[in-house]
C-alpha cells in the first residue's frame, strides 16, 4: 500500500504508538491540533496506518483535513481495520501534516494520542512518538532506561517494545536494584515493524526475589542495536494494565 505522494514529500514526520490487540483494548486515535498550533488559519491533514511485520501497512485510513480548533476521535472498531497479531499487537502510525506552513526547526512532527480502553477494565492514554527519520544524535543511542519498574507478588510490569525500521533489532534487558544487584536477559530480536509484549518477570524470572528488599521497585535498562520505542505499564494481579508510559533515551557521555 503506497503512501500518498503529498505525505512522502512532507517534512512533517509521522509519529507512532502501540496498536494493541482488539480482544484486549478498544482503541481510538485522538486527533487534535490544539497543542501544536495557535494560529486560526492552521490546517492539518491526518492519515492513520497500521503495521504488523512489514514496512507496507496492512491498512490505511485518510481522515482528511481538520482546521485549527477541530478535534476528531477515530475509533478503530468503527473503521473495520484488520486485527494486529495476538498477543503482541502491532504499530499504529498517526501522521499529522500541517498544510499552512513548514516546520520551524530541522525536525517537524505533530504528536497525537492513542486512547486504549481495556475491554475488561483499565487502559491507557499515551502520546505517539516520532522516530523514523529522527535526526537527533545522542552519545548513547543504544540505551533507554525505565527508572521505576515494579515487580512483586502484587504488581507486575508489562513491557511493549516497538521496532519501526525494516530490519530486526537485537535487544537485551538489564534490571537493577537500588543497591546495585543486576540481572539480565539473553539477547533477543524484535522483528521489523513489529511489537514485542511480555511481562518483566517472564523474561527475568528472579526479578521478584531480587527486588524483595526494595519493595519490588527497581530500574530497567534496554540495550538495542537500533532505536526502539519502549512502553511500560503496571498490572495488579490478573487485572488489565491501568496505564502505560513511554521511556526516554539516556543522554550519556560514553
Amino acid at each position: 500500500m503506497a503512501r500518498p505522494a503529498s505525505l512522502d514529500e512532507s517534512p512533517w514526520l509521522p509519529a507512532y504508538g502501540w496498536w494493541p490487540p482488539p480482544s484486549d483494548y478498544d482503541v481510538t486515535a485522538i486527533l487534535t491540533p490544539y497543542h501544536s498550533a495557535i494560529e486560526p488559519e492552521a490546517r492539518f491533514r491526518f492519515v492513520l496506518r497500521g503495521y504488523a511485520g512489514s514496512l507496507d501497512p496492512v491498512w490505511e485510513h485518510d481522515v482528511g483535513i481538520l482546521p485549527f480548533g477541530r478535534q476528531r476521535g477515530i475509533r478503530l472498531d468503527a473503521i473495520s481495520v484488520p486485527p494486529p497479531p495476538e498477543p503482541e499487537g502491532g504499530i499504529l502510525e498517526v501522521h499529522a501534516v500541517r498544510l499552512d506552513r513548514q516546520p520551524k526547526g530541522t525536525i517537524g512532527f505533530n504528536g497525537m494520542w492513542i486512547d486504549a480502553i481495556g475491554r475488561r477494565g483499565g487502559g491507557y492514554v499515551i502520546p505517539t512518538i516520532p522516530i523514523r527519520g529522527q535526526r537527533k544524535v545522542v552519545k548513547r543511542d543504544d540505551l533507554q532506561v525505565i527508572p521505576g519498574i515494579i515487580a512483586s507478588r502484587e504488581v507486575e510490569t508489562e513491557l511493549v517494545l516497538l521496532n519501526v525500521i525494516d530490519e530486526p533489532v537485537e535487544v537485551r534487558l538489564v534490571a537493577s536494584t537500588p543497591d546495585g544487584l543486576v540481572a539480565e536477559t539473553e539477547p533477543f530480536e524484535v522483528g521489523p515493524w513489529s511489537a514485542w509484549r511480555r511481562d518483566l518477570s517472564d523474561e527475568i524470572p528472579r526479578i521478584h526475589r531480587m527486588l524483595l528488599d526494595s519493595d519490588g521497585v527497581g530500574s530497567l535498562s534496554i540495550f538495542s542495536n537500533h532505536r526502539l520505542l519502549p512502553y511500560f505499564g503496571f498490572r495488579k494481579g490478573g487485572n488489565p494494565v491501568v496505564s502505560m508510559d513511554h521511556s526516554a533515551p539516556i543522554f550519556a557521555s560514553a
